[in-house]
């Protein structure tokens, strides 16, 4: 069975260091991997090129086997990578619902959904979690 996600040779220049040098490896469908290192070790650094934030100075990326540009973040969302960061931003004004939905917002033909349907789908991922949590309130509460 061929990997669904392939790295080969990715290297990343930055003007004063080199954070990542000939990275290769290979995910098959359905592995878990987890990335280990120091800090400053480049681990970030892979998955922001892998999640469209750096474009890799070398080498490719490929998914299913085929190359692909992950020119931003859109683009890596719509060849179907997703990356949740470690440091998420949090907005303490707005609500928990509204901080679920930041940068990826529900919209229906273009038009942005009403509140009350993020507030649906944000209760319901909580209540996993926490049901207690209101997800109308601020989340700076």
């Amino acid at each position: 069975m061929s990997p669904r996600l392939q790295f080969q040779g990715i290297s990343k220049l930055f003007p004063a260091v080199r954070a990542l040098d000939g990275v290769s490896f290979s995910v098959g469908a359905g592995e878990i991997h987890g990335l280990l290192g120091e800090n400053g070790a480049g681990k970030s650094t892979l998955l922001r090129v892998l999640s469209g934030v750096y474009r890799p100075t070398a080498g490719s990326v490929l998914i299913d086997g085929k190359p692909v540009t992950l020119a931003n973040p859109v683009a890596a969302r719509a060849a179907g990578v997703a990356m949740i960061h470690q440091e998420l931003q949090q907005v303490p004004r707005l609500s928990v619902a509204q901080n679920m939905f930041l940068g990826h917002p529900l919209t229906r033909g273009g038009i942005f959904v009403a509140s009350r349907e993020q507030e649906r789908r944000a209760a319901e991922a909580l209540a996993a979690i926490d049901p207690s949590i209101d997800p109308a309130a601020p989340l700076g509460t």
